[in-house]
């Protein structure tokens, strides 16, 4: 049985696949699991036209990259480009709050095994791994594939079925990449698993979250990057983190104590956590307003969408205000 879907090609930029962007070409540097150094944060930073975007997967993407040669090799200098072949499909998010050495090896281990899997090479930008500790913070994603730990093991889930497997780590995360390669031998250039592709039961997966860890976690503080776009300078009062963790909510978490710019927001409490919007004009062509400049906190979870393309946009129940030639147009869920 072949998988039908989208067929045209995949073009997601990456660290080498660059997007021609209105403000210049673009570059999104894969970060499984969210994790990266500060110093790794600053060579990105030096790398751009001056602004950094968190996206919904944890990843970053540089905007203004004047030399994508350079900017190649300054990224993979600083291991962040532990594969060429395989740099688009890194895309992994993980629990973001759970720091143990045995957690964030599964998802390094993870990396490793995608990257080891030449085929592998071939899934789409889009395609999503995902890694939760139990606590149902990432599992409501819409991961192409998902484990999600049941104590000692982890359940292995694809697209939304589970698969009625109970696995040590080793085992799930090579389930998880066989999973992955049968998808690829049926998938005729589908970008990702179609609900009923592989046998299993519905999965019991938790709703989406609207924002995520901000404030203090004891030893991890949480800061909310409002509508996730990072400016350089800011970017370099974090360059003397020892860590550095991305959320899927445009969030960043730092060891307790780590000074953390002015702009970012540590109240649990702002509206803003539950603002997002699309990079809009200038800096998309197809935009009709300059988003960024326009958003703002409605009461309600929002999205604000230079188009109705609606790029960015969160999963679950979010208010979506969509630019229009005659003004923002909005539609409830």
């Amino acid at each position: 049985m072949a998988i039908t879907g989208q067929s045209s090609r995949d073009a997601c930029p990456g660290a080498l696949q660059v997007h021609p962007a209105a403000d210049g070409p673009l570059a999104r540097v894969r970060l499984p699991g969210g994790d990266l150094t500060g110093a790794q944060l600053g060579v990105l930073a030096a790398s751009g036209g001056g602004v950094l975007e968190l996206t919904s997967r944890a990843n970053i993407q540089v905007r203004g990259v004047q030399d994508p040669s350079a900017f190649a090799a300054a990224v993979a200098a600083a291991g962040l480009l532990p594969s060429p072949s395989h740099e688009r499909v890194r895309n992994i998010v993980a629990s973001p709050l759970n720091g143990s050495a045995a957690f964030r090896g599964v998802v390094r281990a993870l990396d490793e095994a995608i990257c080891a899997a030449p085929e592998l090479a071939g899934l789409s930008g889009r395609f999503l791994f995902a890694v939760d500790d139990g606590s149902g913070d990432v599992a409501g994603l819409g991961a192409d594939v998902l484990l999600i730990s049941r104590g000692e093991h982890f359940a292995v889930v694809a697209g939304t079925t589970d698969l009625r497997l109970r696995l040590p780590p080793a085992e799930a995360i090579h389930e998880a990449v066989h999973v992955a390669q049968n998808f690829l031998r049926l998938s005729d250039g589908a970008w990702r698993i179609p609900d009923g592709t592989f046998a299993g039961v519905p999965a019991a997966l938790p709703k989406p979250r609207t924002s995520g860890y901000v404030g203090d976690f004891g030893d991890t503080t949480g800061a909310l990057v409002p509508l996730g776009r990072l400016t350089a300078a800011q970017a370099r009062v974090l360059t003397e983190a020892e860590w550095l963790r991305i959320t899927p909510w445009r969030t960043v978490l730092v060891p307790e104590g780590t000074p953390l710019p002015d702009g970012l927001i540590i109240d649990p409490e702002s509206p803003w956590l539950h603002v997002t919007a699309c990079t809009g004009s200038p800096g998309c062509a197809k935009s009709l307003s300059d988003v960024q400049a326009d958003a703002h906190p409605i009461g309600s979870p929002v999205h604000w969408s230079g188009c109705a393309r609606r790029c960015g946009r969160p999963r679950g129940d979010v208010v979506d205000m969509i630019a229009t030639p005659s003004g923002y147009q909005r539609s409830t869920p």
